[in-house]
């Protein structure tokens, strides 16, 4: 009978470490599917933020390239009105026809 009740004893203490084990591996298997989980969503967002990133350096070059082409388009309208006005003076004072 000693031994019954050494076991006894031994017992409710050993069932209730398995049982806070128990309780502790699986918050612990939580906390690592939680954070896999946040893990891959962090990886996500960074993709997200840098292919956003990249689309914004392309979008500002493509302005810039249009202010440049802007530019450019103005400078030749400004040419051409300067070399129409050249003809035009060139033709009243050769007295030549130049309309067509």
């Amino acid at each position: 009978m000693n031994n019954a009740i050494k076991i006894t004893n031994w017992l409710a203490p050993l069932a209730s470490l398995i049982f806070v084990a128990g309780g502790g591996w699986y918050t612990l298997d939580a906390v690592a599917d939680d954070s896999a989980a946040l893990k891959s969503k962090v990886e996500n967002i960074e993709t997200r933020l840098t292919q956003q990133d990249v689309l914004e350096v392309k979008v500002e070059q493509v302005e810039l390239r249009l202010e440049k082409m802007e530019k450019l388009l103005e400078k030749t309208i400004e040419i051409q009105q300067i070399q129409m006005a050249n003809q035009a003076a060139i033709c009243q004072a050769t007295q030549a026809r130049c309309s067509r």
